[in-house]
């Protein structure tokens, strides 16, 4: 359902970081994790979940992949 820079903002953004930190670690402009933040909602959405279900799914996946 995301491309691949979408799933690593994600995952970050799981961490809780910032749209400003996620722009740093991965060298892109704030204003483009801004674009990708959008993209996933409208993507989270038209497949009939809401963002804070989605993140609780990338929460799970990033947790599974630690143990």
């Amino acid at each position: 359902m995301f491309t691949k820079k979408e799933s690593q903002i994600l995952e970050l953004i799981a961490k809780g970081l910032t749209s400003e930190s996620i722009a740093k670690i991965l060298i892109i402009s704030i204003n483009t994790v801004k674009t990708h933040r959008k993209n996933m909602i409208r993507k989270a959405k038209a497949g009939g979940l809401q963002f804070d279900s989605l993140l609780r799914l990338a929460i799970q996946e990033m947790n599974k992949n630690t143990h």
